[in-house]
């Protein structure tokens, strides 16, 4: 698996089987990620993490056609799928995955979800917000200011979240761009930042869309997967069969815990 395919593997196993992880994995971003999961888990299989088209390529895919995508790479290995896990706004695709998963090895895989979460409008204009203060500190305060303005303006505005999910990747780009300029990144490095956002935001997207177009497969695996929850958890990492709580542990640091690995470790024995 390289890094150009659907899948990257985070650990080797001693077994044929394999337990997959959906995830959108970045450079900078606050939340561990399953590569610090993946160092501390004692897990007789291999650990393997989705992986974004190239994000200079800036590409965008439905729900459906993510899902296509990662069911491509599990099918052509012939594997068997022992887990499947998902991280926050991923929770939906790690659902929809298991149970496509299952129809067609004859097993569904377990299911582990951290800090479950189905995205809202909310969730992207946030997460917009964040990435634009963060990583482009070349903007002036009054464009900051007016990004954030039009950013909440296109929130409120939005019919759904792939409309607002559109709105926000031109805005992003239109201050990105000039933006990258200042902080003399070359063409390729500003295509990749840019590009990356605009998959990222598809990926979030898509999450929000899989749930809508297949409820029966999102409730089914739902009321059977086990949610391992922080303090940050929300109201969905309860509507599952078993809940292993962390309250002392932050969001961010849910997947980098070692007492969170021993628990998901002894799940996946």
């Amino acid at each position: 698996m390289s890094g150009n395919g659907p899948w990257a593997v985070r650990s080797g196993g001693k077994t044929d089987g394999i337990v997959l992880a959906v995830d959108f994995p970045g450079t900078g971003r606050r939340e561990a990620g399953f590569t610090d999961l993946a160092e501390r888990l004692d897990s007789p299989y291999a650990l393997w993490e989705t992986l974004p088209p190239p994000l200079a390529s800036g590409t965008t895919l439905t729900g459906a056609e993510w899902i296509d995508r990662w069911m491509a790479g599990v099918e052509a290995s012939g594997r068997p799928v022992r887990a499947v896990m998902g991280f926050c706004a991923a929770s939906p695709y790690a659902a929809v995955l298991a149970h496509r998963i299952g129809a067609t090895q004859g097993e569904t895989p377990d299911t582990i979800f951290f800090d479950p979460d189905i995205p809202q409008e909310f969730f992207l204009y946030w997460q917009y917000q964040q990435i634009m203060e963060r990583f482009l500190p070349e903007l002036t305060a009054e464009e900051t200011a007016a990004a954030r303005q039009r950013g909440e303006q296109a929130r409120e505005q939005a019919d759904d979240l792939t409309g607002l999910g559109t709105r926000l990747s031109g805005l992003f780009r239109e201050y990105g761009e000039p933006a990258c300029r200042r902080a003399g990144l070359d063409d390729e490095r500003t295509a990749e930042f840019l590009g990356g956002f605009t998959t990222y935001v598809s990926f979030v997207c898509g999450s929000s869309q899989i749930s809508a177009q297949e409820p029966e497969a999102l409730v089914a695996t739902w009321s059977t997967a086990i949610a391992v929850t922080s303090a940050g958890s929300g109201e969905a990492g309860r509507l599952v069969a078993k809940e292993i709580p962390f309250p002392d542990v932050a969001h961010v640091d849910l997947l980098a815990t070692d007492e969170v690995a021993a628990a998901v470790s002894a799940l996946l024995r």
